[in-house]
C-alpha cells in the first residue's frame, strides 16, 4: 500500500549541483566550480547598491503582503527594461511581467498553465534537469531530445529534424541562451535559422500549437561578437502567427548577482490582446493557488536599485570580472592543449562549459578530481561534467585546466 499519488511516486530529490557543492565545500581547501553562482575571491559577487538599499529599506515596504502578480512599480521597471534590451519588441504586445519565486516557479507556472499529459517538449540533448521534474514527471508531458551540437557547431539540422518529427498537437520549445550547461549562445544568422524553423513549421501545421519558451536566466552575460543577441528579440516576429505563444523567464538572480531573493518574472507577448490578457489573468490564479504571493521584501528591492544610478556601472563592472574569466578560459584551454585529451563543447557566454568524457565514467572522474586534485565539478550524466568557471577566480583558472588535464592523463 502506498500513501503516494502519481506525482509523489515519481518525484525524486536529484543527486545534483547542489549535493555535488556540498560534498565539495566538506573537502578542506577544494576550488569549488560547481554551482551557478559568481564568485570572487571566496566570496558571492554582489552589487553595493542592492546592499545599500537592504539595510535602508524600511518595513512598511516590505511586511504587506506583494499583490499577487506581482509590486506595480516593479513589474512596469522590468518591462521597461525588457523593452530597452529588445529591439524588436512592441510594447503594446507585451504583457505586464508577473513576478514568480525564482525563475524556476516561471518555468512551472507556464507549464502547468499550458501542457499536460499527451504534450511534447522540445530540449536539447544537455539541458537543467529541473524541466525534466516539471514537464515530465508533474506534468507527464514527453520530453524530445535533440544533439545540440554536430562537429562543433550549433545543430540546426537536428532541431529542425526533430521538430518535423513530432506527431503531438501542442508543442513546448524551450530556449535557452546562454546555455545552461553548455555556456554556447547562437550567433545572429543561427538565431535566425531557427526563428524560420519554428516559423515555417508552425505555418504547415497550423493545427499544432506551439509555445515558445525563453529562459533568459543568464541574460547579458555574452562575450562574442555576433552572439549578443536574446531569444525573445530573435523570435519576436513569430507573434505574426495565430498558433504561437512566446513566453520570457528571466528574472534578477543571475542578471542583478541577487540569487538567494528567489525574484522571476513571466512576460508574454503575444499579439491577441483578449488571450494576452486571460492568459495573464489564469497565471495570477496560479500562483494564488500555489505561493499565493511573492516575497515582498524581494520585490521591494526592485525600485530601490533600478532606479539607483549607480547600478548600470556597478553591474559592468561584475559582468566584465566574469567576461574576463571567458578569455583567460579560452586561452587556458588552448595553453594546456585540453581539447587533445577530452571533448570541449562550444562556449562563449554565460557561467559554465561543459566537457564530454568518452571512455571515462563522469561521476568516476568527478570524485577522482575532488579526493586527489581538490577540485569540484559537477557531472551531469554519465559523459558530461559541467565547469562554472563563474565561481573560479582569474588567477585559478590555469590551474584549474592544469588539473582536469592531469586526471584526464590518469585514466588513459
Amino acid at each position: 500500500m502506498s500513501f503516494f499519488s502519481k506525482i509523489g511516486q515519481n518525484i525524486i530529490l536529484p543527486k545534483d549541483v547542489l549535493l555535488q557543492s556540498k560534498e565539495t565545500n566538506e573537502v578542506n581547501g577544494a576550488l569549488n566550480a560547481t554551482i551557478g553562482m559568481a564568485v570572487a575571491n571566496g566570496k558571492v559577487m554582489n552589487l553595493p547598491s542592492l546592499d545599500e538599499a537592504i539595510k535602508n529599506l524600511s518595513y512598511e515596504k516590505y511586511l504587506p503582503y506583494a499583490p499577487t502578480p506581482g509590486q506595480v512599480s516593479a513589474r512596469q521597471l522590468w518591462k521597461e527594461k525588457i523593452l530597452k534590451e529588445n529591439s524588436n519588441i512592441e510594447s503594446k504586445y507585451l504583457s505586464e511581467p508577473i513576478a514568480t519565486t525564482g525563475i524556476t516557479q516561471a518555468i512551472d507556472l507556464v507549464a502547468n498553465l499550458f501542457s499536460e499529459e499527451g504534450d511534447a517538449l522540445l530540449l536539447p540533448d544537455l539541458y537543467w534537469q529541473n524541466y525534466a521534474q516539471i514537464y515530465s514527471v508533474k506534468l507527464r508531458s514527453k520530453i524530445y531530445t535533440y544533439d545540440q551540437f554536430l562537429n562543433g557547431q550549433y545543430n540546426l539540422a537536428a532541431i529542425k529534424e526533430k521538430l518535423y518529427s513530432l506527431d503531438e498537437e501542442k508543442i513546448s520549445i524551450l530556449l535557452n541562451f546562454p546555455n545552461n550547461p553548455t555556456g554556447y549562445t547562437p550567433s545572429n544568422e543561427e538565431l535566425e535559422s531557427l526563428k524560420n524553423i519554428i516559423r515555417d513549421f508552425a505555418k504547415e501545421h497550423s493545427n499544432k500549437k506551439i509555445i515558445l519558451l525563453c529562459d533568459d536566466a543568464y541574460f547579458g552575460l555574452f562575450f562574442e561578437e555576433n552572439h549578443k543577441n536574446s531569444s525573445l528579440n530573435s523570435m519576436a516576429d513569430l507573434i505574426d502567427l495565430d498558433n504561437c505563444i512566446i513566453a520570457k523567464l528571466d528574472g534578477i538572480t543571475k542578471e542583478y548577482y541577487a540569487w538567494g531573493l528567489r525574484l522571476g518574472y513571466v512576460t508574454y507577448y503575444l499579439k491577441n490582446d483578449k488571450l494576452r490578457n486571460l492568459i495573464v489573468e489564469k497565471s495570477q490564479g496560479f500562483l494564488r493557488s500555489s505561493t499565493s504571493s511573492g516575497s515582498a521584501l524581494s520585490q521591494a528591492l526592485v525600485p530601490e536599485i533600478m532606479n539607483n544610478k549607480n547600478l548600470q556601472a556597478e553591474k559592468e563592472v561584475n559582468d566584465k570580472i566574469i567576461e574576463e574569466r571567458y578569455f583567460t578560459l579560452k586561452e587556458a584551454i588552448k595553453d594546456e592543449e585540453l581539447d587533445k585529451y577530452v571533448e570541449i563543447l562550444p562556449f562563449n557566454s554565460g557561467y559554465f562549459f561543459t566537457i564530454k568524457l568518452d571512455s571515462i565514467n563522469a561521476h568516476d572522474f568527478r570524485l577522482k578530481l575532488l579526493q586527489d586534485y581538490k577540485l569540484g565539478l559537477y557531472s551531469m550524466d554519465d559523459k558530461h561534467i559541467r565547469i562554472a568557471f563563474s565561481c573560479v577566480d582569474k588567477e585559478n583558472i590555469q590551474d584549474m585546466i592544469k588539473k582536469i588535464k592531469d586526471c584526464l592523463k590518469f585514466w588513459q
